[in-house]
């Protein structure tokens, strides 16, 4: 029996991890929604069908959208896939056939598990380890006595990547840049902790983990707050526990991805923040055993299937791939890991995506230089 996946938020970066997932399952037929016409996935020989709809403000014109494609195409199964998306629907899905609609958690155990400070409190009530936090708010007076640096400072709201995660070594740094920088947002301090990072990627449905898998870092971004360019996929009972009391205080539905770090002073695992949506590592996932997208799929339907186990690898992304290959150029050579241990084999399966995203690339960077020359004449 077919199974008819819609993703509605196919503009998202994170579909072609999702697609290299799915197509590795022939009975389900890919449907994209995407608020931008040209994206490199729309060139997959996985996408069964795309459709494109103009950007828009009005959140309800977008479920209408997702009604007129469910209808149109008889779907089976809604899967958003970043926050945008998620967040949309679980404030809309009762406009929508909840028939229809993959696991979602409530709103308010969504709203709690993205935003960082809410988070902490909630790891507080709970007792759960987390790095020591506090709020820090634009014109409020704060006292960082208590706390030990360095430290860091994030968007409460950041969703993923790194992005405007900043690190202290003291006080007087950390007051020089909130000077120097306006910040006009909360932002959340925290302790930082001197340790691994590790992750646990979950599925999970009223709080129970359905399937797993825990990945240590081996390779770090040259920004270590960015995503990680490899991982160790390993099993950490403590860490487990700790990720089982999380996702059933916030009685969670879906997927996350919680990114922990061992503090190396305490002797434990610390929570550090929740992904609410798909993750960048998910190729990692799939490779080590776990198909997260396909069993998603098969829970929303009330489908059964046995806990699945995933094998203890080493894997790169492409860029530590090439990092790595830079530091042994006999990696180069050793086709079995790059087939078994990156993503190469998806690009190399489903190339066009690929092709046309490079291409788009380069173009750009040749009419920035064109326009560069015509401005200095």
């Amino acid at each position: 029996m077919g199974i008819s996946v819609l993703i509605p938020d196919g503009e998202s970066h994170l579909l072609i991890y999702v697609i290299n997932s799915l197509s590795q399952i022939k009975e389900i037929k890919i449907f994209i929604m995407s608020n931008v016409k040209y994206i490199p996935m729309r060139y997959s020989r996985h996408i069964y069908h795309f459709s494109y709809y103009r950007k828009t403000e009005h959140e309800q014109a977008w479920i209408s959208n997702i009604n007129y494609e469910i209808e149109t195409h008889k779907i089976d199964i809604v899967m958003p896939i970043f926050e945008d998306g998620i967040e949309t629907i679980i404030k809309f899905r009762k406009y929508l056939d909840s028939n229809k609609l993959c696991l979602l958690p409530t709103y308010i155990n969504f709203e709690t598990a993205k935003n960082k400070w809410l988070l902490t409190k909630h790891l507080l009530v709970n007792d759960i380890p987390f790095p020591k936090s506090m709020l820090y708010s634009p014109n409020a007076s704060f006292n960082l006595d208590n706390f030990r640096f360095p430290i860091i400072l994030k968007p409460i709201l950041e969703t993923g990547g790194g992005d405007g995660v900043c690190f202290f070594e003291n006080k007087e740094a950390l007051q020089r840049h909130l000077l120097s920088e306006k910040i006009g947002k909360e932002q959340l301090i925290q302790e930082y902790v001197k340790g691994y990072d590790i992750g646990c990627s979950v599925l999970c449905k009223n709080g129970d983990i359905l399937a797993f898998t825990i990945q240590r870092a081996t390779m770090l971004n040259s920004n270590p707050f960015k995503p990680l360019l490899g991982v160790k996929f390993v099993y950490e009972e403590d860490l487990y526990k700790i990720v089982e009391r999380l996702m059933k205080s916030l009685d969670w539905s879906g997927v996350a991805h919680i990114d922990l770090k061992y503090d190396i002073e305490n002797k434990t695992f610390k929570v550090i923040e929740v992904n609410t949506r798909f993750w960048g590592s998910l190729d990692a996932s799939l490779m080590a055993g776990v198909n997260f997208p396909h069993l998603y799929c098969l829970t929303s339907l009330n489908a059964c299937f046995e806990h699945p186990k995933y094998d203890s690898i080493n894997y790169l992304n492409l860029k530590g791939l090439a990092k790595s290959i830079i530091k042994n150029k006999s990696l180069l050579f050793d086709g079995n890991f790059i087939l078994k241990n990156t993503p190469v084999s998806f690009a190399l399966k489903d190339p066009l995506p690929t092709i046309f995203k490079y291409t788009l690339f380069i173009k750009n960077i040749v009419l920035t230089k064109i326009k560069m020359v015509y401005k200095d004449f």
